[in-house]
């Protein structure tokens, strides 16, 4: 009888806690206005994409936060050696970002992992479990900042830009009417 109820506890300690976080893959959707890239743009190291921006939950796809006016600030993944295939991917993508700036064009871009609950990564929302959230490294995973930006804060600490499937246009009608309205 002990050895059960052992057992019932030790399930009840590792996987109650469970429940109270989350963990998965978080992309951004977003209204891209401008993008300035750092230090020019014939060799970007850096680049703000300012517009209106929305994290949502890859696994589920159906938990998206509030969108918020700013920016986002990245930079290219820190890689022992340099991965040059993966930074032309990158460079590409963020050539994409530029020509959708102004345009109005909804879309959906990145793939990142989260730890916390997702409400904590929206700002309408009191959470006790702060959100973290990854960048993928070779030997393990590092905190990144991907919080969308006010306009008047200066440029610092720059999230480490995760590809996905590319830049991907969001359609006005259909399955992501709702966030693009």
């Amino acid at each position: 009888m002990k050895v059960a109820a052992s057992i019932v506890l030790a399930l009840v300690v590792l996987i109650g806690p469970a429940s109270l976080t989350a963990s998965g893959p978080l992309g951004i959707y977003g209204i891209v206005e401008k993008v300035v890239f750092e230090p020019d743009q014939k060799a970007p190291e850096r680049i703000q994409v300012w517009g209106a921006f929305a994290y949502v939950e890859l696994r589920s796809g159906q938990e998206v936060s509030t969108p918020r006016r700013g920016y986002l600030y990245f930079t290219y993944p820190r890689r022992v050696p340099a991965d040059l295939q993966k930074n032309e991917i990158i460079a590409r993508e963020w050539a994409d970002l530029k020509a959708v700036a102004g345009t109005g064009q909804a879309i959906a871009f990145g793939t990142w992992q989260y730890i916390g609950r997702f409400e904590g990564l929206q700002p309408d929302k009191v959470n006790n479990v702060p959100p973290y959230v990854l960048e993928r490294v070779p030997g393990g995973n590092e905190q990144t900042d991907l919080r969308v930006r006010l306009s008047s804060e200066a440029p610092a600490a720059p999230a480490a830009y995760q590809t996905n499937a590319g830049i991907v246009r969001l359609a006005a009608d259909g399955s992501h009417a709702a966030i693009v309205k």
